[in-house]
């Protein structure tokens, strides 16, 4: 199998970066566009596999999609499909199966929705039992609660669903994307807390520039109107905070300097904070919102925090391994999502911490890490991009850090290590 490692830096560095477009924005804009009757134009898309995923699905459902680099023209149906009888394929892209379930209960026929053997062990069942609260017919074809599924879209005139807030924030980015196309709108109540509300803010906010309606009642229920249907617009993806996050833990952890231009300081992405919790550990952050970039020095001297990162579990990963070299115990909490994405993430830290010689406790939402000295080794990446390059950031400070398949980067990030060279990284192949 192929592997990367990486060569230590031989000294301090100061250099800048642009980021590329966020996977998040990309996806919930797709959907969104291909839902407007007319012509979108999305300019700065991520071009990563879970994007070019979802846009190979709408293409099948028969939106017309012309793709030049990282701009976008979609003709959009307003919600009217023909009758479809497909397979649709998502391989590991969790987000293009959550979206999708919802879209294809409106294209009338029959949709098979699978993915890879991971796709298959993550849940969904939350979604499919709000979607069959409005009259949708969904068939589980192997486990119950997980995909494949079978659908059979048809027209929904129900518009009221209750749903647990703290399984999936996707499934209600689904639910939200959907209601923008229903006749009725959608009424949507949150039982118990809501989870990742930041992601529910980007959602929202993407509907309210495509021309929706939605009434945000403090995050216990979602009302879609649709006195006003979605409109054709540009939309402009904004730079991918989480993956940003890689590179100021680059900084952090090596004392250099790392600007990362294309960031909005005041995004509603999540991860656009962790720089300050990189602050709170004892780095430099500057922060210019006029230019859009965010700068982290690292000072050489990390200390250990207590954080909950429920707003910011993607970027989770990163401090994790930034704690390895920070003084004291660091514990991260909110982490609940963790144990159902490419892998469980919170037991995969804690195998291949341990493998660098970094202690660690875990429990169902949270991790501890001890800060020490760690060493090199092989680190299995458990098919996940950001193990992958969340540990390679450790091989940019000692060596010996190998990383497998690092091609997995390719569904969130597809020129990370290009990113990574460009700043004076060497990797033996």
């Amino acid at each position: 199998m192929k592997s990367n490692s990486l060569v230590p830096l031989k000294g301090l560095i100061s250099a800048s970066i642009v980021m590329s477009g966020s996977k998040s924005y990309t996806n919930r804009a797709l959907i969104m566009a291909a839902l407007v009757k007319g012509k979108s134009v999305i300019t700065g898309i991520s071009i990563c596999n879970d994007s070019l995923i979802m846009i190979k699905a709408l293409r099948q459902l028969g939106v017309k999609i012309t793709q030049v680099g990282t701009r976008l023209e979609i003709i959009g149906n307003g919600g009217v499909f023909k009758k479809r009888r497909l397979l649709i394929n998502v391989d590991h892209a969790g987000t293009a199966m959550r979206f999708l379930t919802a879209v294809c209960s409106i294209v009338p026929g029959e949709i098979i929705l699978d993915g890879s053997e991971r796709m298959r062990q993550r849940p969904v069942g939350e979604l499919v039992n709000a979607l069959r609260q409005l009259g949708v017919r969904i068939e589980y074809l192997k486990t119950t609660g997980c995909p494949p599924l079978k659908i059979f879209g048809a027209r929904i005139s129900k518009n009221k669903v209750l749903m647990k807030g703290k399984i999936s924030s996707q499934f209600f980015t689904a639910l939200l994307l959907l209601g923008s196309a229903l006749e009725n709108g959608l009424n949507i109540k949150v039982a118990g807390e809501q989870i990742s509300k930041s992601y529910i803010n980007m959602t929202i906010a993407g509907l309210k520039q495509f021309g929706a309606k939605v009434i945000n009642d403090h995050y216990q229920r979602y009302l879609i109107t649709n006195q006003e249907k979605l409109k054709p617009t540009q939309y402009h993806v904004e730079g991918d905070a989480s993956g940003a996050s890689y590179f100021w833990g680059f900084a952090a952890i090596t004392g250099s300097r790392i600007r990362i231009k294309n960031i909005n300081p005041e995004s509603l992405q999540g991860d656009v904070k962790f720089p300050d919790i990189l602050q709170k550990m004892g780095c430099q952050v500057i922060k210019n919102n006029s230019q859009h970039w965010i700068e982290v020095k690292g000072t050489g001297n990390l200390k250990a925090i207590n954080v909950d990162m429920s707003l910011m579990p993607d970027t989770a990963q990163t401090l994790a391994v930034i704690a390895a070299f920070a003084e004291g115990k660091t514990k991260i909490t909110g982490l609940s999502t963790l144990r159902i994405k490419e892998t469980d993430r919170l037991q995969a830290l804690k195998n291949e911490l341990g493998k660098v010689g970094i202690k660690s406790t875990i429990t169902r939402d949270s991790i501890i890490v001890v800060g020490g000295k760690p060493k090199g080794n092989m680190i299995d990446v458990y098919n996940d991009h950001r193990m992958a390059m969340a540990f390679a950031i450790m091989g940019t400070k000692i060596p010996g850090i190998i990383i497998t398949n690092p091609d997995v980067v390719s569904k969130s990030f597809p020129h990370y290590w290009k990113k990574l060279a460009s700043l004076g990284i060497k990797f033996i192949s």
